[in-house]
């Protein structure tokens, strides 16, 4: 999809603002840079970032590998879940500033992220095809987009990259040969099916010495592949080979460079634009890389195939090597960076023209289908709510049509569906417009199962709840958890199979690592109207913590502030200073942690006057003797089931009755859960002969 060249009025209305200021007076090329240390201003002597440069690229920050940091069911549940912040701040930033945002990269060897690397192909495109969903939604207006980096053959191969590539080549090029680039062509049409104005970059380095040859027969035929490819880059590490190839000099730049995409368009059958996505000159020497940018910056610069330039750090010493920067640490120009500012204001770096304009890049944007969606996850019996509106035409609907699958599942501008199975729904949606175009438009929705107690019963109150018995069911649902897995402290929860992290303490286990915006959701039955004493049993280990506990028919919640009560691994008692007011029913309850870190192990309601039943106590249960030799017997509580289970996760005694035999279990520790009528209590258990 070529861009050309466009009007100004519609690089305004993508955000790429013409900004006097900065170095860069060309109306079409940019000239960008990227994040330091992570931060878009360098803090070095009074330097602003927007002073100086035109767009912007997050050296690492919007990496595959940087945001990803667990599977998810749904891009609902990755936007939810991964690791957004520095890349949202980042492009929020460049959208308030007029700087072009350049998103680095979708796919990438190097960035591959690791909980990703036991999928199996199938399930590895599932999760690609969410990651650009929701990067799709997370920024709707993309200009340019790094889609895949560094894949010549060779590169990007360490730590495992080469094993990447071929489950790559696997999952998206139903291919065991990842040199054949079949998996780069699908990345590229799943990302144009997201993105359809944005232009797609290839990216890699080395491309004009060493592996020129193989970096132009790699482009090429994604070209004749089909694949949606707008653009190449040219990442130009290689410029200090290049000049050390040619007698310290750079002799010939000029024409190796247009040589490289007269092939690419000869070759492939058409003429993509040129970026110029990571430019840097790693010399010391401070005349030697001033010779290496004359030799090669205005080439690129006046190229008319040349659509911007991103120079890869200005700050010495700031980016992945050591004298690329073109600004000392103390905020002194290099004998590089005062040649550029007069480069750039010369009326040759002014005139330079691009066929493509970088400044313009993703051009007007196309019709598109909006589809909004009532809820990303429901539970199955419930309905979802769909709604379709038209974007950037001037016709209007004619008809609306959505699938689950390839199923058809209704019609209309305005649509709801109720599922009739759990599971994890692709929905596409199919409009024709007034003119008989086609637009597509794509959504997703989770359908769960409903909540249900941990151990079939609702929690009473009062009395004491235990916070790793929250209730049984899916992520969004029951529990809110933003890492992978279940482990905390080197303690693996054998006997909750989700992602909730849970760390074991004396006489059995707590809710770990339990971290900000992260919540747990607990049925409960309260016996009796009144007025609620209310004690948590917590650590916090850092200055404060700050919990929210809320109940849905109450229609009541409190706030839990908590100062630091000791190391991690330390609980105490905390009270709330006021009384809780609650309904007598069954109803929800959500425990919230609104502050940092915190670790909860139970929380206690009290009533005054108020004498529980058998039926109504929530286990204060012990078992004994601990450590034991020949049985273990559970008191406080008459139980369904008692099972021991091993530390490798293995049920290795279970009995129906109240005493248990371990005369034939070797030393060692182990976890005994017991299973009442009100819920699940778990103990540590020792074996010692």
């Amino acid at each position: 999809m070529n861009k050309k060249i466009i009007t100004l009025f519609a690089a305004a209305l993508m955000g790429v603002g013409l900004a006097n200021a900065q170095l860069n007076k060309n109306t079409c090329k940019f000239l960008g840079n990227i994040t330091t240390r992570g931060q878009i201003q360098p803090n070095v002597s009074g330097l602003k970032y927007e002073a100086m440069w035109d767009q912007l690229t997050c050296e690492n920050e919007s990496k595959w590998g940087e945001i990803v940091n667990c599977k998810v069911s749904s891009a609902q549940e990755g936007i939810q879940k991964w690791k957004w912040s520095s890349s949202d701040s980042h492009y929020k930033w460049c959208k308030q500033n007029n700087v072009l945002f350049k998103f680095h990269c979708l796919v990438w060897t190097s960035q591959f992220p690791s909980v990703l690397s036991n999928c199996s192909p199938s399930e590895l495109k599932q999760q690609i095809g969410y990651w650009m969903d929701a990067v799709a939604i997370k920024y709707p207006d993309l200009a340019i987009i790094d889609v895949v980096n560094e894949a010549i053959p060779g590169h990007a191969e360490g730590g495992g990259g080469g094993d990447f590539k071929k489950l790559l080549s696997q999952a998206l090029g139903n291919s065991g040969t990842p040199s054949d680039y079949k998996w780069i062509t699908e990345a590229f049409k799943m990302a144009r099916e997201r993105f359809p104005n944005a232009v797609l970059i290839y990216n890699d380095y080395n491309t004009l010495t060493h592996q020129k040859s193989e970096f132009i027969s790699l482009v090429s035929t994604l070209v004749k592949q089909g694949a949606p490819i707008d653009a190449y880059g040219h990442q130009t590490h290689d410029l200090d080979d290049y000049y050390q190839g040619h007698g310290n000099s750079m002799s010939g730049f000029e024409n190796n460079l247009k040589d490289i995409h007269d092939q690419i368009t000869r070759n492939g059958g058409r003429e993509l634009q040129c970026y110029i996505t990571e430019y840097d000159i790693n010399q010391a020497n401070d005349n030697t890389q001033l010779d290496i940018m004359k030799g090669s910056f205005p080439a690129m610069w006046e190229a008319d195939y040349v659509s911007g330039i991103t120079i890869w750090g200005y700050i010495n010493g700031a980016t992945w090597r050591s004298n690329t920067g073109l600004v000392s640490g103390q905020g002194q120009d290099r004998a590089s960076m005062k040649w550029l500012r007069e480069y750039m204001a010369s009326d040759k770096a002014k005139a330079a023209t691009a066929k493509f304009c970088g400044k313009e890049a993703g051009g007007p944007a196309g019709p598109s289908a909006s589809v909004e969606v009532s809820k990303s996850t429901i539970v199955l019996g419930k309905s979802v709510d769909f709604s379709v509106t038209l974007k950037n035409s001037d016709s209007g609907i004619k008809s609306v049509t959505y699938y689950a699958g390839d199923t058809k599942i209704g019609e209309g501008e305005s649509f709801t569906w109720t599922p009739e199975e759990a599971g994890n729904y692709s929905i596409k949606v199919i409009v024709i417009t007034n003119s008989n175009d086609e637009v597509k438009g794509s959504s997703s929705v989770k359908v769960v199962e409903p909540n249900k107690p941990y151990g079939g019963s609702a929690a009473v109150i009062p009395g004491k709840i235990e916070a790793e018995n929250y209730d049984e069911g899916a992520s969004g649902m029951a529990y809110f958890d933003q890492s992978d897995g279940n482990k905390c402290d080197d303690y693996t929860n054998h006997y909750r199979k989700d992602d909730v992290d849970l760390k074991e303490i004396s006489g059995g286990v707590a809710v770990g690592s339990f971290e900000g915006d992260e919540w747990l959701s607990y049925t409960v039955d309260v016996k009796k109207d009144g007025d609620y004493d209310v004690t948590l049993h917590l650590g916090e280990g850092n200055d404060s913590g700050s919990l929210s506990v809320e109940f849905d028919e109450s229609n009541v919640s409190f706030d839990v502030s908590v100062k630091k009560l000791g190391s991690w691994g330390t609980f105490d008692d905390v009270k709330v200073s006021k009384k809780v007011s609650l309904k007598k029913g069954v109803q929800n309850m959500v425990i919230k942690n609104t502050g940092s870190w915190i670790d909860v192990d139970w929380i206690q309601f009290d009533l005054d006057g108020y004498v529980s039943s058998v039926e109504d106590v929530n286990a204060p249960v012990a078992i004994g003797p601990n450590p034991a030799s020949t049985e273990v017997k559970v008191y406080g509580v008459d139980p369904i089931s008692v099972e021991i289970i091993s530390t490798e996760g293995v049920v290795v005694k279970k009995s129906t009755g109240s005493v248990i035999s371990v005369a034939d279990l070797q030393s060692g520790n182990y976890i005994i859960r017991i299973i009442t009528e009100n819920g699940v209590i778990v103990k540590k258990l020792v074996v010692e002969k």
